[in-house]
């Protein structure tokens, strides 16, 4: 039979036990309904907590801004001389003079090359004296027929010679001018291929006088694009040359005829060129403006997402501190930026990052995009359109 003492003891633990599951118990109610349990004066419950933890999903965002934008095509061209001619005698002789220097600019008109005068001095003297001689002939069967001493067959005959001997002469003068080459514009001799003392046949060029200003550049397009093109449309040029440069021209002139074997349209620009940096045979990139509009829209193209169809892009604006999804038209892109022709107005606030947890109608926690992101002041963009000669063709936007 068990002892008092040890009966009471029986009973405490009992107890004890009861005290432990009871307690058990009411925390395991506590951790379902939050809300029975008090948080102290002024502390909302953690019923109401959810509200504020539904803060949003955090995202980057731009302002959609207007920018210039053109629309280009871009082709492969070569520079070309404005104007370029061999200098070459018309008639056969020996060189007795240069009067440049190799890589010299002359004006036109300057004196570049003598050849030896001699038997030409010679022959117009000659025909100087014939051409007196039928003049005194003529004269004195002119006074003869007047005096009606002389006939008319004579003076006939005296008429011919002397229109002969004033040929002759004016030959003699012009064989001893072609002696002397002098500039026909103004440009940079080339190098000479001969020296003082050498024979040349005539049409021989002895050097090349060349206009580097302006500069002409010559490139082939598609045909696709002729009726975006006319002349007075401005191009810009970069050489391998200069890389650091870029050059701006005009198109003067297109050619009428199209390319059959590449189906390509010609067209020649004119860059003003007066440092003398471009040259003529200078490989050049070309990029031809078609079209212009001032006030285009544009973002970053991180902006863009795919439609919930997946055939359209898309961007999400940031409404009333909720994401909503726009689908949009997509115009040139160019330096990470995107050209929006459609569904999107200047000024509107655009998701940047953050789309991967984003959707249509979220709430969202907004922080402003980096300024690497922010789209530029307003400045002209440009955007290829084509892929180089020989095989262009319109980039895809």
């Amino acid at each position: 039979m068990a002892s008092p003492a040890s009966a009471t003891s029986t009973s405490w633990r009992v107890a004890l036990a009861a005290i432990v599951l009871a307690a058990a118990m009411i925390g395991a109610i506590a951790l379902l309904r939050p809300g029975w349990i008090g948080l102290g004066p002024g502390e909302p419950s953690r019923s109401d907590r959810p509200v504020a933890a539904q803060a949003g999903t955090p995202v980057e965002t731009v302002r959609a801004a207007t920018e210039r934008v053109a629309d280009q095509v871009e082709a492969l061209g070569t520079l070309a001389a404005n104007e370029q001619v061999p200098i070459a005698a018309e008639v056969a002789g020996r060189i007795v003079a240069f009067h440049f220097r190799e890589g010299q600019e002359v004006e036109a008109g300057a004196r570049l090359v003598d050849l030896d005068p001699t038997i030409a001095q010679a022959e117009l003297q000659q025909a100087e004296a014939n051409l007196s001689l039928a003049q005194d002939v003529y004269d004195r069967s002119q006074t003869l027929v007047q005096r009606g001493a002389g006939t008319q067959v004579a003076l006939e005959q005296a008429t011919a010679q002397l229109a002969v001997a004033r040929a002759n002469a004016a030959a003699a003068r012009t064989k001893l001018g072609q002696l002397t080459l002098s500039a026909p514009f103004s440009g940079v001799v080339g190098l000479r291929s001969t020296s003082v003392g050498t024979i040349i046949p005539a049409g021989q060029a002895i050097t090349t006088l060349t206009g580097l200003d302006p500069i002409k550049v010559d490139f082939s397009i598609p045909e696709l694009f002729l009726s975006s093109v006319s002349t007075g449309q401005s191009v810009d040029v970069r050489v391998d040359a200069v890389p650091d440069r870029r050059f701006t021209g005009k198109v003067y002139a297109i050619d009428p005829v199209v390319d059959p074997s590449g189906r390509t349209l010609r067209l020649r620009a004119t860059i003003d060129n007066a440092d003398r940096t471009l040259r003529p045979g200078l490989f050049a990139r070309v990029a031809l403006t078609t079209a212009v509009r001032d006030d285009a829209i544009v973002v970053p193209e991180a902006a863009l997402v795919a439609s919930g169809t997946g055939q359209e892009s898309a961007i999400y604006i940031i409404s009333e501190g909720r994401a909503a999804m726009k689908v949009v038209a997509t115009g040139r892109r160019f330096d990470g930026k995107v050209e929006i022709t459609e569904g999107l107005r200047a000024g509107e606030q655009v998701v940047v990052a953050g789309h991967v947890r984003l959707r249509d109608g979220a709430r969202v926690t907004v922080t402003e995009a980096p300024s690497r992101l922010q789209p530029p002041a307003p400045a002209s963009a440009t955007s290829a359109a084509a892929q180089p000669i020989p095989a262009p063709a319109r980039a895809v936007p």
